[in-house]
């Protein structure tokens, strides 16, 4: 499986995966840990394949890494 890819390297981050079932999976974990500020999943135009969701703030190392797909 894919690894889910998180960028907040801008001003909005975003993460991104094949799978929407993953980011879904995703959102609440980061709702569980108290980080409401995200939108839903929807499917990536940019890159044409896959999902994204943006991060509307900026979630700890700590957060991400202890997501589990």
């Amino acid at each position: 499986m894919s690894a889910l890819e998180v960028d907040q390297s801008g001003e909005i981050g975003h993460v991104h995966h094949p799978q929407r079932q993953v980011l879904i999976d995703f959102m609440n974990h980061l709702k569980s840990s108290g980080v409401l500020k995200f939108s839903y999943p929807m499917p990536d135009q940019e890159r044409g394949e896959g999902w994204m969701m943006f991060l509307y703030v900026r979630i700890s190392e700590e957060i991400i890494n202890s997501f589990e797909a």
